[in-house]
């Protein structure tokens, strides 16, 4: 087990001096055994993850294709995962990625438990009272998903008073419970659909890449795309609010701006989606 020392350096002649000379006074160091930095107080967000040489990574991994695993290799796999890493590459470090929950996810980024969140984290007024989101990395549309053989859902205002699935802390609840519906919450994609499938809810609302990739993936003819909103959903990373993560944030926007330069989000897109949803 590693032992923290900490070294309290108090030297009342030398503090005085110090003061004296209008320096700036430095009297806590703390060292860990085993490690080649010792991580001094003052340390931002971005130098606290260099230091440790990785980044942890909030993601479900049951959102495909954002993040998800591989059926053959079960290897964590996806969009955002892909992102994630060529982020924390440019950041020179590891990309330790923690599968939770969606809102717990978001939970642990704005306790610190987490550093960011890779999980096509859409950018809203609401979340943004939370967090400090990066600049966006891809765009979307919403969707409703209904039967294919139900004509009486059209537009989202139809939802009102009718059953929807989503992941709890989704924006896709959030949106559901605003046109009136009641949201049923579950963990999963495949769920909701699902769900839907079996008639237990009427709807359920996601993003249209998403649905895209199930309906190819699977082969389905009994669902289909009900309504399209018309508003654009911006991909973005969440952090936690404050000063903190000011220069974290400025780091992975210019990752960000650097990997759309270079091509490799179009390329992840591709990859994943068969089209560029990377250019707003």
């Amino acid at each position: 087990m590693k032992r923290r020392i900490t070294l309290l350096l108090v030297t009342t002649l030398a503090v005085a001096a110090l003061a004296g000379c209008g320096a700036k006074q430095t009297t806590d160091t703390t060292v860990t055994e085993g490690e080649d930095t010792a991580v001094a107080e003052g340390e931002d967000h971005l130098a606290r993850i260099k230091a440790a040489g990785k980044i942890t990574i909030a993601t479900e991994g049951v959102w495909a294709p954002f993040t998800y695993h591989d059926p053959e290799s079960d290897k964590l796999v996806g969009f955002d995962v892909e992102i994630a890493e060529a982020i924390a590459e440019k950041l020179g470090v590891e990309a330790d990625f923690k599968e939770v929950a969606f809102d717990g996810g978001l939970t642990g980024v704005s306790t610190g438990t987490f550093d960011m969140m890779a999980n096509g984290v859409d950018v809203t007024e609401d979340r943004k009272g939370t967090y400090d989101f990066t600049d966006p990395y891809a765009y979307d549309h919403a969707v409703v998903v209904t039967l294919a053989s139900n004509n009486s859902i059209t537009s989202f205002e139809d939802l009102q008073g009718l059953t929807t699935a989503n992941s709890a802390g989704s924006t896709y609840e959030a949106m559901g419970i605003e046109y009136g519906a009641t949201v049923s919450n579950v963990d999963t994609l495949g769920e909701t659909m699902t769900l839907v499938l079996n008639g237990t809810v009427d709807a359920t609302i996601n993003a249209n890449t998403s649905a895209q990739d199930y309906f190819n993936t699977t082969g389905t003819t009994d669902l289909k795309v009900a309504a399209i909103d018309p508003e654009v959903t911006q991909y973005a990373v969440p952090l936690a609010k404050g000063s903190d993560n000011d220069s974290l944030r400025a780091a992975i926007n210019k990752a960000i701006a650097e990997l759309r330069e270079e091509g490799r989000l179009s390329e992840i897109s591709i990859k994943y989606f068969g089209a560029d949803i990377t250019k707003g």
